[in-house]
């Protein structure tokens, strides 16, 4: 009993000094000033033009979407007209969707897409365009006047041509592929036409067309641009495959599809028909990739992003 007494007379005095060590911390923090709260910001105003105000309010980020494509602008306030649908023979099989009515849209865009297109062939004479153009069959233009670049200067004449070594002249035009053909038919055309024309390309297409390895499309060509005579529109593997997309026409055969394209179109413009279809095919509307996203014409294209 005495034991336990000694301890709880141990346990008070270190009881008393706690509680005095608490009134010592009270008094110490009652004695330090309080510190004062700033208040809120307060939001800016600013004055409309009425004279009312109004908050400022943040902007709000815009949600990140997928970038888009880069589109020419489509030319607005279009002044052709549709054609009406009654005006119009209808395909005589519906294989493809008739969009002829939308032709006079759609070449006035391009048009001006394409302002006053020329033939991208180098040639000083006409003699030296009916070359080129019957190199240019399955080959580039680039490629032709790659060739053409050696090859005018050598053979200025076209006395030359018909001169020429068919063994050595198929070395020279080698690149442009199928050359043995190619070889055969310019220099026989050089041959026949110093023979039954006086040296002078035909102007006409009915002559033209007469002349070995010139079709319908090589004798527009030489008839409009080396002449500036417009008889049709020369359809080239571009013309005849964006003639399809574009709904002008269901036919394969290229003079039905020149056909065609006459009807729709007036005669002054058949040659730069021809030329702007062709650049159209090849820098857009490819055929492996074409680039609807871009096309200046995709609204009105039946074939778009298909």
């Amino acid at each position: 009993m005495a034991a336990a007494k000694k301890s709880t007379t141990a346990k008070e005095p270190a009881k008393a000094e706690t509680t005095k060590k608490t009134a010592a911390i009270s008094k110490k923090a009652a004695a330090q000033p309080v510190k004062e709260q700033k208040p809120a910001p307060k939001t800016e105003t600013k004055k409309t033009t009425t004279g009312s105000s109004a908050k400022t309010a943040k902007p709000i980020k815009p949600t990140k979407s997928a970038p888009k494509a880069e589109v020419a602008p489509v030319i607005s306030n279009l002044k052709s007209k549709t054609y009406p649908l009654s005006s119009l023979p209808t395909f005589p099989i519906s294989k493809r969707p008739d969009n002829r009515k939308n032709f006079n849209a759609i070449w006035e865009i391009l048009s001006q897409v394409y302002p006053k297109p020329d033939i991208e062939l180098d040639f000083k004479t006409p003699f030296e365009l009916l070359a080129a153009t019957i190199m240019s069959a399955q080959c580039t233009d680039v490629q032709v006047n790659a060739v053409t670049k050696v090859l005018f200067p050598k053979y200025p004449t076209i006395q030359d041509y018909a001169n020429a070594n068919p063994a050595v002249f198929e070395k020279e035009i080698y690149s442009t592929g199928f050359y043995h053909t190619k070889t055969k038919h310019i220099i026989a055309c050089a041959q026949i036409i110093i023979k039954e024309y006086d040296s002078k390309v035909p102007d006409t297409m009915a002559e033209l067309v007469k002349l070995p390895g010139v079709g319908r499309k090589t004798a527009n060509i030489v008839l409009a641009r080396g002449y500036g005579i417009i008889d049709g529109i020369a359809v080239d593997t571009h013309v005849k495959r964006l003639s399809n997309k574009l709904g002008f026409t269901e036919n394969e055969d290229p003079e039905k599809i020149e056909k065609d394209l006459m009807k729709l179109a007036d005669k002054k413009d058949y040659d730069d028909l021809s030329l702007t279809l062709i650049f159209h095919g090849r820098r857009v509307c490819n055929a492996q990739r074409p680039k609807c996203d871009i096309c200046q014409i995709q609204e009105l294209c039946p074939s778009a992003f298909l």
